[in-house]
């Protein structure tokens, strides 16, 4: 019987991420020891209350392993050691026994994770049976019953001191399992390799691990050192590019100082993320052991014990400093109710109390609450453990985590990716003005331009030509200004450097045209000295322009089947609303029409239904009142907000493409394909100096989030459609992607329906927007309109 099958019979009714959890653990094959593996999961099956006692969830996971064949021999291996290892403390200690026969050693299961028992013989010879008796001659000899016992043997002080320990430290090595099991599943599988996406999830697990204990060390070590106000120099480091191949940066540093916010920039695919993430890990930065450093990255793996946390408590418990005390002051409860707590311990307790007063431990589940208030959480999601929330959920409940830790470094990956604007525009605000943050240093990699604007103080720029790392006063707009001035000026200077070296060479290399003297000869060869010296310069100055020209934008053309006359869409008096569910209608008479001039904006908070009326016009659901028409001759193409969902990641772009428009498979359609993929910002990558990437033939595994979206929406778009549906399509996208993702929408002749956050875009290419919101889908003047009255709502604050 494999894992997953004895799982599934003998953990009936477990949560399926803790079942899946388990099964991993059962199915590595670098996990050999049965008797750990056995602890570990009676942990799980205790933590989630599966199990109503810890003798249930070990005799749980002790059938687990009993079926899959690993119980038995790896239990008799144990008792083996056990006896041996009592038997040589015997021999030592000289413990008088019958010359003529073996004092009887029998060691019993207590049922617990404690070490085996030693038993007198009468004991022993009631409870033995075929599976703990063994065959060795030194250890399976009983007396007989005649046989007087005149010591009886007993573990030894060490032994029992061994036991102790063992049973204290069962729960940390529950914890420690955890985060090396994601070390170990990115390794060899039995049968089966990872999956990418396998692999992401397995290393994201990893770092949340490392993060969470060394935020534990960091509030430990501000206690003796006291806090940290100092810069983080990061100073000559490489940063190594996690796909293999040549380090994304070389030789770079920068300088993070308190109270500013850094916006870091940089194409898609350049080392954004992998940059946060070594920050985060404190691989680069030199940051100091009394510095809590908090990092969110774009996706969330829950642990076992966070799945089964509500919203508010994963919150709360983010304050590791609040935790810590809890727990000491609990441990210092425990010996007041023994009456042994000493003098010093009474002292400690009453700086304990005041130091929970001080950081406002009473009030932790209301401030708690009142950050996922902001961030759009109904009292319903609040009351939800993690496991029942959608990915976007979860994200804002670890981005609610970070803001309410305050640590001394956060890190954001792209935040604004799952919230509505509205809650973008309160994030903007709590980072910009409240007096927490400018207190600290906060790094934020984002593809909204108008959140980077408000939000940023600094900027650091990703060069991936150039292998560089720059770092500038000012937001995402005064950098972009000046990046389109060095632009200019310098295509400007290496223009005229080109055409003085064609000058110089051409008078050098025209022999005796302009004289035979030795003064014109001498003269030529100073111009040609004058050229190569100009080479040399031009040349150094290539990689700086390869820097430069790197952000200039890739294009990205939608193609479109061209405009139909009428109506393409209508919705007349239209009510929808899912089967038990309250309120019973999202929505009702809900009338608008669609025709190929139409740029529609689909605005309100999440879960008000702007999906639901998504998959209304793409014809995936069907009206519960009312009727959708649509029109036979048009065609519907969808680009969702996961965008991975709709790419086999272990094929190349080339390779999917082909896969799902297969044409006649000749070497025309081939290159319809590429040239496709190349409009779309897909690149085949470049001859010579070139520094294009050849994005084509690379697995899409290996690619970033953004250029993935290109992938996406070239997918889409070859096969021309006439209506162009955009759900959050700016995720994942760098800053300028979005820009030319805007003027390629505006372009596109047909129907846009886009579902957006990022207020750049909606700016740029919507001209109707549509409120979702209070069961009605009506029509707003404007989408500045909208805006302003969320503004006006932000500053009631929550109801």
């Amino acid at each position: 019987m494999n894992a997953v099958a004895a799982c599934k019979e003998l953990l009936a009714g477990l949560d399926p991420d803790i079942l899946d959890y388990i099964v991993g653990i059962l199915e590595d094959e670098d996990n050999d020891d049965s008797e750990e593996t056995k602890e570990i999961i009676a942990g799980f099956l205790v933590s989630s209350e599966f199990c109503d006692s810890e003798e249930e969830a070990t005799t749980k996971a002790s059938s687990i392993l009993t079926k899959l064949g690993r119980g038995r021999t790896k239990d008799e291996d144990i008792m083996k050691t056990v006896i041996k290892a009592k038997m040589k403390t015997k021999m030592k200690k000289k413990i008088p026994r019958p010359a003529a026969k073996k004092a009887p050693i029998v060691v019993v299961d207590n049922g617990t994770k404690d070490a085996p028992i030693l038993t007198s013989q009468a004991a022993s010879m009631s409870m033995m049976d075929d599976d703990t008796a063994t065959t060795d001659k030194d250890t399976s000899l009983v007396l007989p019953s005649a046989t007087p016992m005149t010591t009886t043997p007993t573990i030894t002080e060490a032994e029992q001191n061994k036991a102790d320990i063992k049973s204290d430290k069962a729960a940390a090595k529950v914890a420690a399992k955890q985060a090396r099991l994601a070390k170990k599943q990115a390794g060899r599988k039995k049968n089966a390799k990872m999956t990418a996406s396998e692999k992401a999830a397995a290393q994201s697990m990893e770092i949340d691990a490392e993060l969470h204990e060394a935020r534990i060390t960091a509030v430990k070590a501000r206690r003796k050192m006291g806090a940290y106000k100092g810069a983080l120099d990061a100073a000559e480091f490489t940063l190594p590019n996690p796909g293999g191949g040549q380090p994304l940066l070389e030789d770079a540093a920068c300088t993070l100082v308190w109270g500013r916010r850094y916006g870091l920039i940089g194409r898609n695919g350049m080392g954004k993320s992998t940059m946060l993430r070594a920050f985060a890990a404190r691989r680069v930065g030199n940051v100091p052991a009394n510095v809590t450093v908090h990092y969110v990255s774009q996706e969330v793996n829950l642990t076992p014990a966070q799945s089964l946390k509500t919203p508010v408590e994963c919150v709360v418990a983010a304050d590791i400093e609040r935790t810590l005390l809890l727990e000491e002051l609990s441990s210092l409860e425990a010996k007041v109710a023994t009456e042994s707590l000493d003098v010093q311990g009474s002292k400690r307790y009453g700086e304990v109390m005041s130091l929970l007063d001080e950081i406002g431990s009473d009030s932790a589940d209301r401030r708690a609450t009142a950050l996922l208030e902001n961030l759009g959480f109904s009292p319903e999601l609040r009351a939800r453990p993690l496991a029942q929330l959608s990915g976007g959920w979860r994200v804002r409940t670890m981005l609610a985590a970070a803001i309410f830790a305050k640590p001394d470094l956060l890190l954001l990956d792209e935040p604004t990716n799952h919230l509505s604007i509205l809650a973008v525009m309160w994030l903007a605000r709590e980072l910009a003005t409240s007096e927490t943050w400018k207190e600290r240093m906060v790094v934020i990699v984002s593809h909204d331009r108008h959140f980077m604007d408000e939000v940023c103080t600094d900027c650091l720029h990703i060069s991936g030509a150039a292998k560089r790392l720059t770092q500038c006063r000012g937001n995402y707009s005064k950098w972009a200004k000046q990046r389109k001035e060095q632009q200019i000026l310098f295509a400007k200077e290496q223009a005229q450097r080109k055409e003085e070296i064609d000058k110089l060479r051409e008078y050098a290399g025209h022999g005796f045209k302009y004289g035979g003297s030795s003064s014109q000869i001498n003269k030529m060869g100073m111009k040609a000295k004058q050229a190569d010296k100009l080479e040399e310069i031009h040349a150094d100055h290539a990689e700086d322009l390869a820097a430069l020209q790197e952000d200039m934008e890739l294009p990205m053309n939608i193609a479109a089947g061209g405009e139909l006359d009428g109506f393409i869409v209508q919705l007349l008096d239209v009510g929808f609303g899912y089967p038990n569910s309250t309120p019973a209608r999202l929505f009702k008479h809900c009338e608008f029409g669609i025709t190929s001039k139409s740029r529609i904006v689909l605005l309100g908070e999440n879960g008000n239904g702007k999906t639901t009326l998504v998959k209304l016009i793409m014809g995936e659901l069907k009206a519960c009142e009312g009727e959708v028409r649509r029109s036979p001759h048009a065609r519907y193409a969808i680009v969702n907000q996961h965008h991975a969902d709709q790419i086999d990641l272990t094929m190349t772009p080339l390779q999917f493409l082909a896969k799902e428009y297969p044409g006649d498979g000749s070497n025309g359609h081939m290159e319809k394909l590429r040239g496709h993929l190349s409009s779309c910002g897909v690149t085949t990558g470049g001859s010579g100096k070139s520094k294009l990437m050849d994005l084509q033939n690379t697995p899409a595994s290996a690619l970033s989030g953004g250029q993935r979206s290109r992938v996406a929406l070239a997918s889409v778009s070859f096969a021309r459609p006439h209506v162009l549906v955009l759900d959050e399509p700016t995720n994942n996208l760098d800053l300028e992607s979005v820009a030319a993702l805007a003027e390629s929408v505006q372009q596109f002749k047909g129907a846009v329906i886009c579902v957006s956050h990022d207020q750049f875009f909606v700016q740029a290419v919507a001209n109707e927007a549509w409120v979702v919101n209070g069961g009605k889908v009506k029509q707003v003047e404007s989408f500045d309109a909208y805006r302003n009255r969320q503004l006006r709502m932000l500053e009631k604050g929550p109801k």
